[in-house]
């Protein structure tokens, strides 16, 4: 990546800052709710942030078979399946632009990588082969959360939509972490020290939901496309994927493992010779994707809130009552 250039590197590390920060007091705002039903309302705040849904994907996987199956969209976690629909959406627009551009954990990833790049002078490497045998492990996770979910009855789904667990599973959620064992800090620090030893460890080989984006990324009219007769093979392209893609070696950028970055095309030392194109035409340019994708996700939003698509439907009574029963829930 060219130094001192504002995109994509500041550019789009600001965008993925903002997210990151939003994301944190998201979940200040869900831990004072929290405190509030925990303390009866002696402490806290009686308000429940819709956008901590998207911390709970599994749940937006089953609200989405139960409402292809009944054409009736989730009334427990609304929010959490319109911005599961949302990032679906800006994937196959832009491809894997959804990760590479507003996830926090893919942020909390390249700010691994970063200390993984200050602490050794050269980055250590997978093999091809081990490498390409590691990325299915994410598609395999997806294939299987995929798989269980859309093989359950529509009956089955629903019900699931409206049990007491699912209506208090991200409050279970945060009480995991508050709460944490051994095993589980065991865990999250494995996958710390390995994403600072390899670039991009949970995205690249772990993340199921990753893996969702890449495949709808797949089928995207949006490409990188380089210019065979203008290409002076200087490979700078190559060295600034985060992917690890041999994007001088082909015509067309067609991985799923593409977040559209953009890293490449601005690395490229000639104009016109590497490109993101939109159904084969070159973006007038280089803030077009990034301003589209975002407001895509903002319209998305705007539109889940007029139409009564991300409020919960569930009541503070009812969630303080599920509360009181929590441990046998």
């Amino acid at each position: 990546m060219k130094k001192g250039k504002l995109f994509p590197g500041n550019f789009r590390n600001g965008i993925q800052a903002f997210f990151a920060i939003l994301s944190i007091y998201i979940g200040w705002q869900f831990y004072n709710y929290y405190r509030y039903l925990e303390t009866s309302g002696m402490a806290g705040r009686a308000f429940r942030p819709p956008g901590v849904e998207a911390f709970i994907p599994l749940s937006s996987l089953v609200g989405l078979r139960a409402w292809l199956g009944t054409g009736t969209f989730d009334p427990v976690h609304p929010a959490g399946l319109a911005i599961l629909l949302t990032a679906i959406l800006i994937s196959f627009l832009f491809r894997k632009s959804f990760c590479g551009w507003i996830c926090p954990f893919g942020f909390l990833e390249e700010l691994l990588a970063g200390v993984g790049g200050k602490i050794f002078s050269k980055r250590l490497a997978v093999p091809r082969w081990l490498d390409n045998l590691l990325r299915s492990l994410k598609y395999i996770l997806l294939a299987f959360f995929v798989g269980s979910v859309f093989s359950m009855a529509t009956e089955a789904a629903v019900s699931f939509v409206d049990l007491p667990y699912n209506k208090i599973v991200d409050i279970k959620m945060l009480m995991f972490f508050l709460n944490i064992s051994v095993k589980g800090l065991l865990v999250f620090g494995f996958l710390i020290f390995m994403s600072i030893l390899f670039d991009h460890f949970w995205c690249r080989y772990l993340c199921p939901y990753g893996a969702l984006m890449g495949l709808a990324g797949w089928l995207s009219p949006s490409s990188i496309k380089r210019n065979r007769e203008l290409c002076v093979n200087c490979r700078a392209c190559d060295k600034a994927c985060p992917a690890h893609l041999k994007v001088s070696e082909v015509k067309t950028v067609l991985s799923p493992e593409c977040n559209d970055c953009l890293n490449c095309t601005e690395s490229c030392p000639v104009p016109g010779a590497l490109e993101n194109t939109f159904m084969g035409k070159p973006g007038r340019t280089k803030y077009v994707l990034p301003l589209a994708m975002l407001a895509v996700f903002a319209a998305a939003v705007a539109a889940a809130k007029v139409t009564g698509h991300w409020n919960s439907g569930v009541t503070l009574n009812e969630v303080s009552t599920l509360y009181r029963d929590i441990g046998n829930l």
